[in-house]
């Protein structure tokens, strides 16, 4: 928009798409105007606010979850620049090594090629290509939702820098004790063939066959012992039967030896306090490759390890099974051990059972080598500072969650078996001794060798991500520092999903208070999970995910965003369904509409931008006295702006929205706008009509500020028309409305006009007066001031009401009059001419006997000992209510068909 073309007034339609893309590209961006720098916290003394940005995966497209979560921290960041702050959030994109390296096998796959025909370099000059050419769509498709990053930041986890401070940590930690290489049970990916952390397992319902078998006793053939299993595969890899010390029924077993049905192994009976003697048979197989408690039982009693099932999910066993896919060898062993005479029986089972983040196949467990974060010396502070409220959480009975994971926290397993990510820094000498380093060349001098060869695996993501809040403000290893990190850090606010609280809310405390000594933030946001209509989550499989950028096209960006934050409360479910869009659309075309009213108005009254510039820019609304209506809009606005930043300070975001849009549509549109127009043609002076817009374009323009946060496109469009404001300018830039003293606010007496005005509509509707009679009405004032305020209200009463008012001194009721009482005023509306008393006494009387019918008949259910003793208090508790409002209306009815007959 160039100064020189700014008009009086808007066009008479609002064209979202137009708008939106003069603001997102020609207007903040060309301005800089989200950039923070250190300086202004430093050397200028402002107060800092930063947020984090979840970075979402390169591999990513936006999804509503994105909305919800980009526009929570959008609310989050421009009100903080509003009111003050050096005002910085930190984009960027994690580079999501499982699913990345996916994508892009996959795509090499449809040309007949394996990352290995290609070798590690290659490929992953494969990786990076893709990274470039598609990488970019999630931010290009934040950037629709007109979220204001300090985009010159925008980080990539794999950029120099991250990695730099990746490198850096893991030595520190790996020389500090903290990380260590192991041979343990882990969770197997057979498809990405890779290692998972406990957090990227999803366990799931399955329905399995627990399958009876039985094991002969080495020394006697005709006896045996049984075990129950749902893995009859890894049979062929038993070390050992093991039961309870304290259970009688295998107390002279204990010691001897058992065959493996298929193997014909011979192995002990041991006795062992794991098991439960009350699951299967109360005697247990232990198969120390294939299940972590079975490892650790084998580790106390120095039993033998044996591995069946290889990495890819298949057999390599020695018996005939090798090569098979481990569920068909499950089948066949389940029919061989029938064959055999070693299946008692096989009974259904339901269980949970471990599943693939990313490939949602079943996890294996599997005995390898991989390399671990020890988490407990981590673990320890990183509860206490949120038991301490240094780290609060909205809602807070997240910490509940914390507190139950934090306390039985295992150690992490950080290495994977991909190629895309960051490359573990350990390297190996010929005699297998590890080296651990920043570089090549530092691990050459500390090996006293070159010949050195480095771990193949990668580092998992979350070892990247963990360290975000730092590498974010350019830490790039312990030890290091600058102004950023001065400035901004900690950061004020994290926006994120409850589903990765252990994932990354707890590892970026235990990361932060490790290497800075600090907090990575104050305080945790957690989304709601947002759900269809009928309340599913969403997702691409049940076809229930609507498009957010569609959604975008036919509503709108500030009605999408408006209406995500309007419907979801702290700490609930969004039931979302994408014709709810309608709110925010009918919200912003109200905001539209509304503001081209009061243009108008002005410029009825002010010769053009510049005369209504000098008089505004004077204009203190504070300092000045207004008609009924100008005084209470002044004292409802500031009411509204205490509510608006109360709800700030306790996170409630959908408050936020609400107080706003009852406060415009209700308040300011449909109350004082078509009062406005009322004081205008009464003929006030010229002097009252200027002071009376001024009012309204001030009411206005702070409603746009509190708005903005939430709609910023069309407030920072609307806001320069308020005044000529140049092209150089930002509502976002301007500073937020606050609410004057409490004490000063009066509504003036507008409150009761506006009651006599809603219970005038509502007799006249009662009674079937057609909208467009004006009905005579009297009115009552209950003392001298409320006289005042009528005196003063009448011609607002006559204009709203649609009515012709006037004040009466006695109380006598006038004949076929509707009458009400309003906070001890009386008031009454003349029917006489208006309406067909016959006609309207016909549907009255029909309506009566209804009503009265209804009565009887829940009046003889209810006298009904069957029913009053039998039915669930509430039911009975229900039927009452339900005669009482009967009863209610039915005194009301014959009330109307009195004022009709007297």
């Amino acid at each position: 928009m160039s100064e020189e073309l700014t008009p009086f007034n808007l066009e008479k339609t609002y064209n979202h798409s137009e708008v939106e893309e003069r603001w997102r590209s020609a207007h903040w961006e060309a301005l800089g105007s989200f950039h923070a720098e250190h300086s202004q916290v430093l050397e200028e003394g402002r107060a800092p606010y930063s947020v984090l940005m979840p970075p979402p995966n390169v591999t990513g497209s936006l999804t509503l979850g994105h909305v919800l979560n980009h526009t929570l921290q959008d609310i989050f960041i421009r009100y903080a620049r509003m009111t003050g702050k050096e005002a910085l959030w930190l984009p960027g994109t994690d580079h999501a090594g499982i699913a990345t390296q996916t994508v892009v096998e996959r795509k090499l796959r449809k040309e007949g090629v394996s990352r290995h025909d290609l070798g590690r370099k290659d490929f992953l000059g494969h990786v990076w290509q893709w990274r470039d050419e598609y990488g970019g769509l999630i931010v290009r498709q934040l950037k629709r939702l007109g979220i204001s990053c300090d985009w010159r930041r925008n980080l990539f986890t794999m950029d120099e820098r991250a990695s730099e401070a990746v490198i850096n940590s893991f030595v520190a930690l790996y020389r500090d004790g903290l990380i260590y290489r192991g041979k343990r049970i882990i969770n197997w990916c057979p498809v990405s063939q890779t290692a998972l952390s406990d957090e990227e397992v999803i366990m799931k319902s399955r329905r399995d066959q627990l399958v009876y078998v039985r094991y002969a006793l080495a020394k006697d053939p005709s006896r045996f012992i049984s075990i129950a299993t749902v893995r009859p595969e890894t049979i062929l890899a038993d070390a050992a039967i093991a039961v309870n010390p304290a259970d009688e029924r295998f107390r002279d077993l204990v010691g001897q030896m058992a065959v493996v049905p298929i193997a014909g192994r011979h192995i002990p009976i041991i006795a062992d306090d794991y098991v439960d003697i009350e699951f299967g048979t109360g005697a247990l197989k232990i198969t120390p490759a294939h299940d972590p408690n079975d490892y650790a039982v084998a580790g106390r009693h120095n039993l033998p390890v044996i591995s069946v099932v290889g990495r890819d999910g298949r057999m390599t066993d020695e018996y005939g099974y090798g090569g098979m896919d481990r569920f068909d060898a499950r089948k066949k062993i389940v029919a061989d051990l029938e064959e055999l005479g070693n299946l008692e029986r096989v009974e259904e089972y339901e269980h949970n059972v471990g599943y693939s983040e990313r490939a949602d196949v079943v996890v294996e467990p599997y005995l390898s080598e991989q390399w671990f974060v020890s988490m407990k010396p981590l673990a320890e502070k990183a509860l206490d500072v949120v038991n301490d409220g240094e780290i609060r959480f909205h809602p807070p009975h997240w910490i509940n969650t914390y507190r139950h994971w934090m306390g039985g926290i295992r150690d992490w397993c950080i290495s994977r078996q991909l190629w895309w990510g960051h490359r573990i820094p350990a390297w190996y000498d010929p005699e297998g001794q590890v080296w651990v380093a920043a570089s090549y060349e530092e691990a050459c001098h500390l090996a006293g060798t070159d010949k050195l060869v480095q771990d193949e695996d990668v580092l998992d993501t979350w070892f990247s991500s963990w360290l975000w809040p730092l590498t974010t403000l350019g830490w790039t290893g312990p030890g290091s520092d600058n102004d950023d990190l001065r400035a901004f850090y900690p950061t004020n606010t994290l926006v994120t999903g409850p589903d990765i609280i252990f994932f990354w809310v707890a590892r970026m405390i235990m990361a932060g208070l490790y290497f800075k000594g600090d907090v990575p933030f104050r305080d945790v946001y957690f989304t709601s999970i947002i759900r269809d209509m009928k309340g599913r989550k969403l997702s691409k499989s049940l076809g229930n995910s609507p498009d957010p950028l569609k959604v975008i096209d036919t509503y709108g960006t500030d009605a999408l965003r408006f209406t995500i934050i309007y419907i979801a409360p702290l700490g609930q479910d969004v039931l979302f369904g994408e014709e709810k869009c309608e709110l925010g659309r009918n919200f912003a075309t109200k905001i539209w509409n509304a503001s081209r009213l009061v243009f108008m108005q002005r410029e009825k009254y002010f010769e053009g931008p510049e005369d209504f510039a000098a008089y505004y820019e004077e204009f203190n609304p504070a300092a000045e006295s207004f008609d009924l209506a100008g005084g209470w809009i002044w004292s409802a606005y500031n009411g509204m702006l205490e509510h608006y930043h109360a709800a700030f300070g306790q996170f409630r975001m959908n408050d936020i929205v609400k107080t706003v849009y009852d406060f415009f549509w209700g308040d300011y549109c449909d109350w004082y706008l078509e009062s406005l127009k009322v004081s205008l043609a009464e003929g006030c002076s010229e002097a009252d009509a200027r002071k009376a817009v001024a009012l309204a374009v001030s009411v206005l323009e702070g409603t746009l500020k509190a708005l903005h946060p939430v709609m910023p496109f069309i407030t920072d469009e609307i806001w320069h028309f308020v005044l000529p404001h140049s092209s150089h300018e930002s509502i976002a830039s301007s500073d937020m409305p606050v609410a004057v003293s409490p004490a000063s606010l009066d509504d003036d007496g507008f409150g009761l006009v506006q009651k006599l005005v809603t219970e005038v509509r509502s007799l006249k509707a009662l009674f079937g007066v057609p909208p467009g009679l004006r009905a005579e009405v009297q009115l009552k004032a209950v003392d001298a001031e409320a006289l005042k305020v009528m005196e003063r209200g009448l011609p607002f009463i006559a204009a709203l009401a649609q009515c012709v008012p006037s004040l009466i001194s006695d109380g006598v009721r006038p004949p076929h009059a509707a009458g009400s009482v309003v906070e001890g005023n009386e008031l009454f509306v003349l029917l006489e001419g208006l309406i067909s008393f016959d006609k309207e006494r016909a549907r009255l009387q029909k309506e009566i006997q209804n009503v009265s019918g209804y009565v009887a008949q829940l009046e003889k259910k209810l006298s009904n000992s069957g029913f009053a003793d039998n039915a669930p208090p509430e039911v009975v508790e229900k039927e009452r209510e339900k005669l009482a409002e009967a009863r209610r209306n039915l005194l009301k009815l014959e009330g109307n068909l009195a004022v009709l007959s007297n």
